[in-house]
């Protein structure tokens, strides 16, 4: 009894140490818990150059996440939205044997504006809520820069017409003309994010002759020709493209004019001095000087449909439209399936919807339309939709024709095209009865023997032995070794890839450290798989480039520009020889695709570049 007694008393006085143990650290934590603070500062680029995209960062320091940021002092920049990162990391250092764990957390929100005028400009504090505290950036002070104008470089715009009526197709012709080399361009073209007055869409047919090349516009790849041709008396490269702007009110609307902003070749020169890495790719230099051109605006002078001869089934399309029809098979019995196929013809078919069956009383009253239907195809100027109809009674002669109305602009008036009917031949469908399913005959009844002969009856035995119980049990099934493998197996395969998830996962800031190491070797591998005679061998080049940057920095490499790697290599590069010797690759990457007709530019050899990466590496700081 004094035994127990005493484990007793042992028992409780080790509770007591641990329970004060645990309430002097959770004390001990508050004042470190209170101390991680959140702080929230903007940052954006000093210099930027009138009609380019600049990025401005919202830092939010002592918070994993995004915060709710009140963006609308910055609307007369045209703030666009990009994907946050988390930058937190963790480091420890041990001095005197005593370990200290030290924790930065950061959390950076970009965005992407643009400043249409050259100036001073003040960006204005913003206020971001996060955990329901209010917290105010600091305002911003940059300079925008005017880039200089040449007759080497000209936007031309043209529009279909400035006379129409809402919903009608409206085709905008953008062409480029350059007279040399280009690089690290940027398309400014307003009207493409109003979609308070428009509707966008890709044009179907692209301005014919030349060579079919991919730009980028607005952050997103677009599909345009290039070809040589001569403008006011001079000869130039032109880069055509097309946007179809279709009106959504009616009124007066204005169109801003676009304008295009890139680094054009000056001049071409050869290197005096040769270096470790000389060859036809490296011993070439060239000037680029930063350049804009504007295009024309205008004004649409948008009419409203008339209310007056409106039927009902218009959705809106204007323009000049055909409807026809096909069926497959023509001889069914009811209830048989029938494909059913509406093709429609004209411009602009992405708008097009399957005219609704349900609101034709000939088909709804005579055929049972299936609630599913195919994805409508679009090949040749024709959208074809397809749909399974049934027929519901023999007397049913014919798929009556279907309307498709819109408004035609050349005549003024809505119009309705119909296609032709579709003759079928129905015929009846017998009706079986379960016990003629099964051999019954009750008109006439044979004998016993006679009528298990045939039918389901003939398979129906008396000897209840023959019968086995095959219902399902779980009682019985959890004896069977194969059904407990089945229910255990993936129940163990789970918890193993839970625990193996659990003992490889990293922190950010070591994924970020493989990131940057892994770099130089990724981008070299990726640099002997290239085909150097492939036409887009520039093109590749350069996203391999701006990827290693990306990785080597912790930078995202979409954004980046020439003279953005060009800074990076200044600051973090001890030796200059490499850094412009990389930043001189990158931009005849990005203008040799698009090389005028007075340059002639060194062929791209991407096998060595690899021995520039290599020197790059050993130069980091």
């Amino acid at each position: 009894m004094k035994l127990l007694t005493r484990i007793g008393n042992t028992y409780l006085a080790v509770m007591k140490k641990t329970l004060v143990m645990i309430f002097f650290t959770a004390i001990v934590s508050l004042p470190a818990a209170a101390a991680q603070t959140i702080r929230v500062w903007a940052a954006a680029q000093e210099e930027i150059y009138a009609g380019e995209p600049f990025q401005y960062q919202i830092v939010i320091e002592g918070h994993r996440g995004p915060g709710n940021v009140d963006i609308s002092p910055l609307q007369r920049w045209s703030p666009q939205s990009l994907t946050g990162q988390d930058y937190s990391s963790t480091s420890v250092s041990i001095i005197n044997n005593k370990q200290t764990v030290h924790e930065e957390i950061k959390y950076v929100m970009p965005y992407r504006l643009i400043a249409e005028e050259a100036g001073q400009i003040t960006l204005p504090p913003v206020k971001v809520e996060i955990k329901g505290q209010i917290y105010t950036t600091n305002p911003i002070v940059t300079n925008i820069l005017k880039p200089n104008t040449t007759d080497k470089l000209i936007l031309d715009v043209k529009y279909s017409q400035t006379d129409c009526y809402v919903g009608q197709p409206i085709t905008m012709t953008v062409t480029w003309y350059f007279g040399s080399s280009v690089s690290d361009y940027y398309f400014n073209i307003p009207v493409l994010a109003d979609s308070d007055n428009f509707f966008i869409e890709d044009a179907e047919t692209m301005p014919g002759g030349g060579e079919m090349v991919q730009i980028n516009l607005a952050g997103q790849p677009m599909i345009a020709r290039k070809k040589q041709e001569q403008f006011e008396g001079s000869n130039y490269v032109a880069v055509t493209f097309s946007k179809i702007l279709i009106p959504r009110r009616a009124g007066v609307i204005e169109i801003a004019a676009p304008s295009i902003t890139c680094s054009l070749e000056v001049q071409s020169q050869q290197s005096r001095r040769r270096s470790s890495f000389d060859s036809p790719f490296f011993g070439s230099s060239s000037e680029y000087k930063r350049f804009s051109s504007k295009g024309k605006g205008t004004s649409l002078n948008v009419k409203p449909l008339p209310q007056q001869g409106r039927p009902e089934d218009f959705n809106g399309l204007v323009g000049r439209y055909t409807i026809s029809t096909s069926a497959e098979p023509m001889e069914v019995n009811v209830g048989d399936p029938i494909t059913f196929t509406i093709d429609i013809a004209g411009k602009l078919l992405k708008r097009i919807e399957m005219p609704d069956l349900q609101a034709i009383p000939q088909i709804a009253e005579n055929f049972k339309i299936a609630t599913d239907q195919l994805t409508p195809t679009t090949s040749g100027g024709t959208k074809t939709f397809t749909q399974t109809i049934r027929a519901k009674n023999d007397k049913v002669k014919e798929i009556p024709a279907i309307p498709f109305s819109f408004f035609d602009v050349d005549k003024g008036r809505y119009v309705t095209e119909y296609s032709k009917a579709i003759p079928l031949e129905v015929a009846p469908t017998r009706i079986v009865t379960a016990q003629q399913a099964q051999g019954w005959d009750i008109k006439k009844q044979t004998s016993e023997i006679e009528a298990v002969q045939r039918g389901i009856a003939a398979n129906i035995y008396e000897q209840s032995r023959l019968l086995t119980n095959t219902a399902f049990s779980p009682t019985i099934a959890l004896a069977q070794p194969g059904y407990i493998l089945l229910w255990v197996g993936p129940l163990a395969m789970f918890i193993i890839l839970a625990v193996g998830r659990l003992a490889l996962q990293d922190s950010p800031a070591r994924q970020r450290a493989r990131r940057r190491g892994a770099a130089a070797s990724r981008a070299i591998t990726k640099l002997h798989r290239l085909d150097s005679q492939s036409r887009s061998v520039q093109e590749e080049t350069a996203d391999i480039l701006r990827q290693y940057i990306g990785d080597r920095f912790d930078k995202t490499a979409q954004s980046l520009t020439s003279r953005d790697c060009r800074e990076i290599l200044k600051e973090n590069c001890k030796d200059k020889e490499p850094t412009e010797q990389f930043c001189r690759i990158l931009e005849q990457c990005e203008h040799s695709q698009y090389a005028g007709a007075q340059t002639d530019n060194a062929p791209i050899n991407p096998r060595e570049i690899p021995k520039l990466i290599k020197a790059l590496e050993k130069n980091l700081k």
